[in-house]
């Protein structure tokens, strides 16, 4: 991802160094084939960290070897060479999305788009997103074409101030006022005597009480800023294992102080190759151009050095190769020590490249095509990630390899398009040095105006034709049926649920009584953001059926979630008041809310329980009997809590999602039809064993019956639309939809509380009836 070895106006390159664009190729290789599912390379992700040890060793090299051999580093000319090399491909590809979004919304559509586009064009999408977090509402939609360069912003940061630190610390005791360069003899004439150390290279010793020249005091510096690096790789992966104890969390993964090490490991080991380098590569202290690398191209290290190099880029292979294939993003491991030892693997393999260009390692990395393709690694990177979210599995329809191979096709022929045509002549100077800065800011304005313009034409996916429901609420029942057992009093003490089934044509219940005048009855809707958008359309219709809904829908928090959640690409702790440390805290939260409201009904919906959930330490998900008992133990504590002060409790059956596919192809595992009819069965077991064991009124309410009548997915249903564009989430038409059918019932339900502990209305500040997190989701 860094320069050749030409030169401009004297400013001094690296030699072109062999195996080091087979490094890229791998990394930016593992990194597609981990976000295309390839189940072969769980570790994938680790190629970021690859391409992080590869740029710190080559900046700092660039660095060092500037400031070696001219007492200085022009940091204006190596932003600006940064500049030149990086921002013509990121603003090429930011406009690319800008014009897919403005012709076809649907085909990346993302709610948050104009953020990741201004911070993608300043560098600051990994803090980006931390600030915003991962929360269950936002990963349940489209993925962002920019998620990607969170990479790209850390490796930025690190050029804007790798450089001030390394000048700082190179240019202390070398600018003393009068002091002059010394030669290598003390005060009484006697000589230094030199040391030869690891590598061949020689360190001067002089005697006590002598001074140093400049030469001698650079070199105690390299010294001082070797050490810097090394303790910075060590402390910015213990901060990891501080802030991610238990796996993948938002701020470790994306921190710029914490992804540190692995820019740090490399910049350690530039420093460690400029302090050994050969002799007469500038023993004396100074790095003499070109650079100590290229004496290593020259065969100058000791042979013993060089053999023992060249084993090590042999163990940095394999070691990276058992990394990227046994180790997953949500492993403890990977933060908890991981990250530093597939820095190190790659490290080791770049100091083979170095030291010993004839060893096995760089003969496996100088295969062809992956020199060829290393060398537009960084266009390959800024595609990818959009390329395989326009070809998605359900727009192409291939299998997962077949797929893997038609995406990295396409991006590997628009990466050569763009190096060739646009990237390399700016690089060499098409542009002029006028025209260069001046194109610069008018291409960021064009990428964010365009995006910002795509953001004013609806999104066909988010926009589903229809109208809200209206009717009599008898005659509203789906097929007729009602989705309750009978309900005329006295309450049965049994819980059923629908038989699915009935004719369309089929007269509609008679059983549910007009809604209860007088007070009305107060309802508690709890559960996460499935629970809080379905309230969305209730509260609309509350006042037909005599009903007071407070809204307590939490996005990220269902009662059976664990330390960690999988969501679609993510991975991440649940949110407040789920903690991952205390399985209680959802319940307790829920008990408070029961003994302040007083609820007549309570009810509670989630899609939580069907995504993968670390519990104890152990990744499980529905469909294994371990995780089955826990969640029906779960809803067993719930209904307890709920129904603590004699409210009724309704348990709704989880509906069918859509929320598209895997970049394998495949749907996610959250969406499976086998664990919702899981989940359903423990809902409608632990309501029986609820009311006929503990005395509890639970009752299930067939949810999946109303809104999947096909026994599958449905985002609309006679011209209304029910589901939002993410296939998870209840528009407001959806959610007046369900109130046809739920509240009428519910209002029954909850008389004899009512008459039996009558509470007035609900006390205190009630939450909004929309919550502020719901306008973010593709709802319309």
């Amino acid at each position: 991802m860094e320069e050749g070895g030409t030169t401009t106006g004297g400013r001094p390159h690296l030699p072109h160094l062999r195996g080091l664009d087979g490094v890229r190729a791998f990394s930016v290789l593992g990194v597609i084939a981990f976000h295309n599912g390839l189940s072969s390379v769980p570790g994938g992700f680790y190629g970021v960290d690859a391409f992080f040890v590869l740029s710190g060793f080559l900046i700092t090299t660039l660095l060092v070897t500037e400031f070696g051999t001219r007492g200085r580093i022009n940091l204006g000319r190596f932003w600006a060479g940064r500049a030149r090399r990086l921002l013509p491909a990121l603003f090429l590809v930011v406009i690319a999305i800008g014009v897919v979004l403005l012709a076809a919304p649907s085909v990346l559509a993302t709610p948050h788009v104009i953020g990741d586009a201004i911070s993608t064009i300043f560098y600051a999408s990994n803090w980006y997103s931390i600030h915003n977090g991962v929360s269950y509402f936002s990963t349940a939609t489209h993925p962002s074409p920019l998620l990607h360069t969170w990479s790209l912003a850390i490796e930025e940061q690190f050029y804007l101030l790798w450089p001030l630190i390394v000048l700082a610390v190179l240019s202390l005791g070398t600018r003393r006022k009068g002091r002059r360069a010394r030669s290598p003899l003390n005060r009484d004439g006697q000589r230094a005597r030199t040391v030869r150390v690891l590598g061949g290279g020689h360190l001067m010793m002089f005697p006590q009480g002598s001074e140093h020249d400049a030469a001698w005091t650079r070199r105690r510096r390299l010294h001082l800023l070797f050490a810097l690096a090394a303790f910075g790789a060590l402390a910015s992966s213990l901060l990891m294992a501080h802030l991610a104890p238990n796996g993948y969390t938002t701020r470790a993964y994306y921190g710029t102080d914490t992804r540190a090490q692995a820019l740090l490991v490399g910049a350690a080991i530039a420093i460690g190759v400029t302090l050994w380098k050969p002799t007469g590569a500038g023993a004396n202290g100074t790095a003499s151009a070109p650079s100590a690398a290229s004496a290593a191209a020259s065969g100058s290290w000791a042979p013993w050095f060089q053999r023992l190099c060249a084993v090590l880029g042999v163990i940095g292979i394999a070691g990276s190769a058992v990394l990227w294939t046994t180790v997953n993003e949500a492993s403890s491991f990977a933060f908890s020590g991981g990250f530093l030892l597939a820095s190190l693997a790659a490290g080791l393999v770049v100091l083979g490249a170095v030291v010993a260009p004839w060893g096995l390692a760089v003969r496996l990395l100088e295969i062809p095509p992956l020199p060829a393709l290393g060398r537009i690694s960084y266009g390959v990177y800024l595609w990818y990630w959009p390329v395989l979210l326009v070809m998605s599995g359900s727009r192409v329809h291939l299998s997962v390899y077949p797929l893997f191979l038609c995406r990295a096709g396409v991006t590997i022929a628009i990466a050569t398009a763009s190096a060739f045509l646009i990237e390399i002549p700016i690089r060499r100077g098409a542009l002029g040095q006028w025209r260069a800065r001046v194109a610069g800011p008018v291409a960021a304005g064009v990428a964010i105006g365009l995006v910002v313009i795509s953001t004013l034409v609806p999104v066909e996916a988010a926009s589903i034709p229809g109208s809200a429901v209206s009717g009599d609420v008898n005659n509203s029942k789906p097929n007729g049926a009602s989705t309750f057992s009978a309900l005329s009093p006295p309450v049965p003490t049994t819980t059923t649920t629908t038989v699915p089934g009935t004719p369309a044509s089929s007269t509609p219940s008679t059983l549910v009584p007009p809604p209860p005048t007088g007070q009305p009855i107060k309802v508690l809707l709890l559960g996460d953001s499935m629970a809080g958008s379905l309230g969305v359309g209730l509260a609309q219709y509350e006042s037909n059926s005599n009903v007071q809904i407070v809204n307590e829908g939490i996005p990220g928090c269902s009662l059976a979630m664990g330390q960690e959640i999988k969501v679609l690409f993510y991975t991440l702790p649940p949110g407040p008041p789920c903690s991952g440390t205390d399985p209680n805290a959802i319940v307790n939260q829920w008990q408070k809310w029961v003994n302040a409201y007083n609820p007549d009904v309570v009810i509670y919906v989630a899609r939580g329980e069907t995504f993968d959930t670390e519990v104890k330490n152990k990744w499980t998900n529905l469909g294994e009997a371990d995780y089955n008992q826990y969640v029906a133990d779960r809803y067993s504590a719930a209904i307890k809590v709920l129904g603590s002060r004699g409210a009724t409790v309704v348990l709704l059956t989880t509906p069918y999602y859509d929320s598209g596919t895997s970049p394998s192809g495949v749907i996610w595992p959250e969406d499976a039809t086998s664990r919702v009819t899981t989940d359903n069965q423990i809902i409608r077991t632990v309501a029986k064993s609820a009311t006929i064991e503990d005395g509890h009124q639970v009752y299930v309410f067939d949810l999946n019956t109303v809104v999947d009548p096909n026994n599958a997915y449905a985002a609309n249903l006679d011209s209304v639309p029910l589901r939002c564009g993410d296939g998870v989430h209840f528009t407001p038409p959806g959610g007046v939809f369900v109130g046809l059918q739920l509240l009428p019932d519910v209002a029954q339900l909850g008389l004899a509380h009512r008459t039996a502990s009558p509470s007035g209305a609900w006390p205190g500040h009630l939450p909004p009836s929309t919550p502020t997190w719901y306008p973010k989701l593709p709802c319309g």
